[in-house]
């Protein structure tokens, strides 16, 4: 048996191919379970097109400033942020307050901006700063990113049964058959009645 501590992430995954004591480091080092919350910012291919790049990012900077999430955040690619959390009660939480903080500071005027939301629970691999993994995190990505509306937040099933009950002023349904063909699993909408 050789000493695995030396490797990082990627060379730890090629080399579990062949060797299980590998795989058993990736999820001893890296795995974990907790709760994904996935957040895309509307319009950005059409400011990109109507204004450029720079701006586009520019506004997209400004919202996931906006976002003020208490969740470890993993990473951000374009105009979209992930981030992670022990619990699913705190990156509920988390969304609930982005649409409200969005609303309050970029959701008006001549550009506004809504956020689509994705969450999920369950057991995923994460490299602090670089990268995450697993069905879960897919899932919220999915919702999150393709399927999600402005000002809409998705949940997996699995993060509802993890959130237990929901906070006093929130509701959940599970989606129309229709909505779920597209990502082909089911889902859950959010909605925030405080």
């Amino acid at each position: 048996m050789s000493d695995l501590s030396f490797l990082d992430f990627d060379a730890l995954v090629l080399r579990a191919a062949d060797d299980p004591a590998a795989e058993r480091e990736v999820h001893r080092r890296f795995g974990t379970v907790g709760a994904i919350l996935v957040v895309d910012f509307t319009g950005m291919v059409g400011r990109t097109d109507a204004r450029g790049i720079v701006y586009a990012l520019g506004r997209a900077r400004r919202a996931d400033a906006a976002l003020r999430l208490r969740g470890t955040r993993v990473k951000r690619v374009a105009d979209t942020v992930f981030a992670v959390y022990e619990r699913a009660q705190d990156a509920l939480a988390d969304a609930l307050d982005a649409h409200l903080n969005l609303r309050a500071g970029l959701d008006h005027g001549e550009d506004p901006i809504h956020a689509c939301i994705g969450l999920g629970f369950g057991p995923m691999l994460v490299i602090p700063g670089e990268d995450c993994f697993g069905s879960e995190v897919n899932r919220a990505f999915v919702l999150g990113e393709d399927v999600a509306v402005g000002g809409e937040t998705l949940c997996t099933p699995a993060f509802l049964a993890a959130l237990g009950s929901l906070p006093a002023g929130v509701g959940a349904y599970r989606a129309p058959e229709e909505r779920e063909a597209a990502p082909r699993f089911a889902f859950h909408v959010l909605s925030d009645y405080r």
